[in-house]
């Protein structure tokens, strides 16, 4: 029988120890490269695909840029086409307002003046004129379609007034204050109405003297019959009663 040294039987142990232990750790080591292996493919691929993407987005911006191009290419002939279109609608609009019944014509014709001014800017862009031109074809045409109340001295024999006498009075004869502008309220004579554009009317404040626009002669003419009518219209258009069907005075009443 050998015997072993308590000293030798320690290091065969740990010998022993060290065989077993030694598999094990080659495979955390194994699988920890394995998982690292794995992450490095992931993010590999995910860069594939980023590239991919954005390689689309180049050829998309690319076909972008080339429309673009050629539009500017043609913005030269456009210009061209444009500005005598321009030129054309102004002139149309101002024939319009000359011939048209004489509604708010201080306003329209100021509105006008800026439009012609604009367009004869060399310093403006085609865009802006157009945009502009555009816009004043476009109140000039809703004209018609609406019916509306506003304001205004006797078209015939305004009144002229002096001091304060042009502003409206509160019951203590003090001047009467708008609450929506806080400024002091202008006296009118009386209300014109405007049936889109097939009639335009006066009637003073108390409901006397209603005349009508004639286009044929281009003067107001007494208008006999409506006065019923045109007042309930009035009421209509200033929000004082529900709207309805009115009747307009578009020929001479008997």
């Amino acid at each position: 029988m050998v015997r072993v040294s308590s000293k030798v039987r320690a290091g065969l142990i740990v010998g022993a120890m060290c065989a077993y232990m030694a598999p094990t750790a080659f495979a955390q080591d194994t699988n920890v490269n394995e998982q690292a292996y794995h992450v490095l493919l992931q993010e590999i691929a995910d860069k594939k695909i980023s590239i991919a993407q954005q390689q689309v987005f180049v050829a998309g911006a690319k076909t972008q840029i080339a429309d673009l191009s050629a539009q500017l290419e043609g913005l030269d002939d456009i210009k061209v086409g444009v500005a005598p279109m321009i030129d054309k609608m102004v002139a149309a609009i101002g024939r319009e307002i000359a011939a048209d019944l004489p509604f708010k014509k201080d306003e329209r014709l100021a509105r006008y003046n800026r439009l012609k001014n604009l367009v004869a800017d060399d310093k403006a862009s085609v865009g802006e004129k157009y945009r502009n031109a555009l816009n004043v074809y476009k109140i000039e045409v809703n004209y018609g379609q609406s019916l509306e109340a506003y304001k205004g001295n006797h078209p015939k024999t305004p009144t002229i007034r002096e001091g304060d006498d042009r502003f409206e009075k509160e019951d203590d004869g003090s001047i009467k204050i708008s609450k929506k502008t806080g400024q002091p309220v202008e006296a009118f004579d009386g209300d014109y109405l405007r049936y889109g554009r097939a009639a335009l009317v006066y009637v003073n404040a108390d409901g006397s003297d209603p005349l009508r626009y004639d286009l044929e002669t281009g003067d107001w003419v007494a208008l006999k019959g409506a006065g019923a009518d045109v007042r309930r219209a009035i009421r209509i258009s200033y929000g004082e009663v529900a709207p309805g069907v009115v009747m307009a005075p578009v020929v001479q009443m008997p």
